[in-house]
C-alpha cells in the first residue's frame, strides 16, 4: 500500500506542494522535487513517514500540502486537489493532518472517497485539524486510526462540542481524568476512529473504546517540550500501516520507536523534531526486527 499525507504548512497562501516525499542529504524535505520548509507539524510527520519507508524499502509517502496562514485558503486548495492526488499516488492509506477544521470540506471529501473507491479499499488516519474536522463533521467512525493527546480524547468523547477548546476541562488531564473511559465514550458516540493511539505519559492504544495496549517506556520527559514529536508518532504509525502492519501493532510500534529515538538522542528541550527523526533507523532496528510482517515487507 502507499501513503498520502494531506495537510498545510505555515507559509504564504496559494502555494501547493504535491508529489513523492524525500529527505535530501542535507536533511531538507523535498516534495515532488521541490524543497519544502521543515518545521513541526505536517513536515515533521512526513519526515517520520519517509524514514519508515526508507528503512523498510517500501513506496515513498506522497504529500499534498497547501500554504495556509490561518485563513483556510491552503486547506481549501488541498481539498480541491485531493482526488487528483489520490489518483496520482495510488494511495490506500490517507492521513489528514494539519488542516483548518472546515467540517463541510472533510465530510465532502470522505463521502467522495467512499463513492469513488469504497472506503473498504482505503484506510483513513487523522490527527490535529484533520481529526477535529472528522469528529465535528460526523465522519470520525469512517477512520481507521486517530492519534489524540490526552486533552483531545476528551473532545472526541463529547458529542456536543466541535473543537477541543470547548472541552477545556480535559486539556491538561488532572485528578479523576481517565482517558480509557473517554475513549469508550468516544466509541459509543461514534466520535472516534476504530483505533486510537492516545499520546501521553503513558501511551494507550484502544480498539472500539477498549484499551488493548499501553506503552510507558522508555520514559523521556523532554519529548513533551520538543515541538513536533506528537506529529512524528502519527507519521510512524501511518507509514507502518501503509507497509502492511496491522493497525494496533503499528500504533504500538510507533509509540515505542518515538520513545526509543528520544532515548537514543538523549533528548533535551532544545532539540528539534528533525533531530529525533535522525534516530529513527536505530530505533526501528530495535523495535521492528522481531515483527514478522515487517520482515516480509523488507524482503
Amino acid at each position: 500500500m502507499s501513503l498520502l499525507v494531506v495537510g498545510t504548512i505555515p507559509i504564504g497562501s496559494g502555494r501547493v506542494f504535491a508529489g513523492p516525499v524525500e529527505r535530501a542529504t542535507d536533511g531538507a524535505l523535498s516534495i515532488g522535487g521541490e524543497r519544502c520548509p521543515v518545521c513541526q507539524g505536517t513536515p515533521a510527520m512526513l519526515l517520520a513517514a519517509e524514514a519508515v519507508s526508507r528503512y523498510l524499502a517500501t513506496p515513498q509517502p506522497y504529500a499534498l500540502l497547501g500554504g495556509d496562514l490561518g485563513r483556510g485558503d491552503g486547506t481549501r486548495a488541498v481539498y480541491d486537489r485531493l482526488e487528483e492526488a489520490v489518483g496520482e499516488s495510488h494511495a490506500r492509506v490517507i492521513a489528514f493532518h494539519y488542516l483548518q477544521p472546515i467540517m463541510a470540506l472533510m465530510r465532502g471529501a470522505v463521502e467522495s472517497l467512499e463513492s469513488r473507491t469504497g472506503l473498504g479499499e482505503l484506510m483513513l488516519v487523522a490527527d490535529a485539524g484533520g481529526m477535529y474536522a472528522a469528529k465535528a463533521s460526523g465522519v470520525a467512525s469512517h477512520f481507521e486510526l486517530m492519534t489524540p493527546d490526552v486533552g483531545e480524547v476528551g473532545f472526541l468523547a463529547d458529542p456536543n462540542v466541535s473543537h477541543p477548546a470547548y472541552a477545556a476541562r480535559h486539556l491538561l488531564g488532572g485528578d479523576g481524568f481517565d482517558p480509557a473511559d473517554l475513549a469508550r465514550r468516544a466509541a459509543e458516540t461514534r466520535g472516534a476512529a476504530r483505533v486510537l493511539l492516545i499520546k501521553g505519559v503513558t501511551d494507550r492504544i484502544t480498539v472500539g473504546g477498549e484499551v488493548v495496549a499501553s506503552v510507558d517506556s522508555p520514559d523521556v520527559p523532554a519529548l513533551e517540550a520538543i515541538g513536533g514529536t506528537g506529529d512524528t508518532i502519527t507519521g510512524l504509525a501511518a507509514a507502518l500501516i501503509a507497509a502492511g502492519v496491522p493497525t494496533v501493532e503499528a500504533a504500538v510500534c510507533a509509540a515505542r520507536v518515538n520513545r526509543e529515538a528520544g532515548r537514543c538522542l538523549n533528548a533535551r528541550p532544545y532539540h528539534r523534531a528533525t533531530d529525533l527523526v535522525d534516530q529513527f533507523p536505530a530505533a526501528l532496528a530495535e523495535h521492528v526486527g522481531s515483527m514478522d510482517v515487517l520482515r516480509v515487507s523488507r524482503a
